[in-house]
């Protein structure tokens, strides 16, 4: 018995969710057709129109000779809440449409086509959103007032509208199916909307962090405000340091002019362009000059009575002042092997 109950109960879940699936998210038209006398046969302008009705999404239309307008009543209080509907009468069918709404809880539209004024019809005293009505004045064109008379009523808000169409021309109007069409649309277009608004999803509701999760700010305080006397000393402070400052600076480093070694050492040697000669074979010009110039500097010191009354100059002091001037060059070796 268990399990029985457990499959009644996933058959009740799973209809349940078709039945929500199937059904729409926004609410249909119905509407509702009135023929003139004869039914369709002398209508074939509002047959097309009902045709093409028919093909508009979301739209539910129902026909209706003009003496069962009682059924029409019965069909709009069987709708769901929330409904649109719309009654469309010609001719008889026009004359029947205010004890349609007399006789029924709300209708959101009535458009009369020429309803006929050799026939009687009740004022509209019902709830009635609008009411249109297309007639012709003219009596002569619509056989004796088939199609002029006005439909009237208390606290009704009717609009007229007046055509130069006879009766059995009045349905072919293309201005009447324009209009017949884009007023069911207006319902459609509002269920659309209406449907896409609540499909939207809902914004996301961000909640303000705990106090604690913030971080901590830190306060601005102001910063203290000096008095004229405090100014003074503070820049006497300053002052006396930035002098402090430039006195052992002073003492650590010395004036170039006193200290001739470091103004040189400080000084950039630029270096001076060479100006010897090289020669493949030989020593360079230059150090030919150098050593006639050290020759006869020598001759003058050997016969000067000075220089050798304080010291005698030997051979191997001039080898050694060769080797120590001019290195190992050619002319070094030149003095070394000559004097020998």
């Amino acid at each position: 018995m268990s399990g029985t109950w457990d499959v009644k109960k996933l058959a009740i879940v799973a209809a349940l969710c078709g039945s929500f699936i199937s059904s729409p998210v926004y609410a249909k038209t119905f509407v509702g057709v009135l023929w003139p006398m004869f039914g369709p046969l002398p209508a074939i302008g509002l047959v097309e129109l009902t045709a093409e009705i028919k093909m508009m999404p979301d739209v539910e239309v129902k026909t209706y000779l003009h003496q069962e307008w009682p059924d029409l009543v019965k069909d709009l209080s069987q709708l769901p809440d929330g409904t649109h509907t719309v009654v469309i009468g010609y001719s008889l069918g026009a004359n029947a449409t205010p004890s349609v709404a007399n006789n029924s809880k709300y209708i959101d539209l009535i458009i009369a086509l020429q309803p006929s004024m050799l026939s009687w019809n009740p004022p509209f005293t019902g709830k009635v959103g609008r009411v249109i009505e297309v007639y012709n004045p003219n009596t002569w064109m619509t056989f004796g007032g088939m199609g002029s008379k006005k439909l009237v009523g208390d606290n009704i808000n009717i609009q007229y509208i007046a055509n130069n169409d006879s009766h059995p021309g009045a349905q072919f109007n293309l201005d009447f199916r324009n209009l017949v069409k884009s007023e069911i649309g207006k319902f459609t277009a509002a269920d659309r909307l209406e449907a896409a608004q609540a499909q939207m999803p809902a914004p996301l509701a961000y909640a303000e962090p705990p106090r604690s999760a913030m971080p901590e700010v830190a306060e601005k305080r102001p910063k203290p405000q000096l008095t004229d006397s405090s100014q003074k000393d503070s820049s006497q402070k300053d002052s006396s340091q930035k002098d402090s400052s430039q006195k052992d600076l002073k003492q650590r480093t010395p004036a170039a002019k006193d200290h001739p070694q470091i103004a040189q050492a400080e000084m950039p040697k630029v270096p001076e362009p060479s100006t010897l000669e090289y020669d493949a074979d030989g020593p360079t010009k230059q150090q030919q000059r150098d050593l006639a110039a050290f020759l006869d500097g020598l001759s003058g010191s050997v016969s000067s009575g000075d220089l050798s009354a304080q010291r005698q100059l030997t051979v191997g002091d001039m080898q050694d002042y060769a080797k120590r001037t001019y290195h190992r060059s050619t002319i070094a070796e030149l003095l070394a092997t000559g004097i020998e």
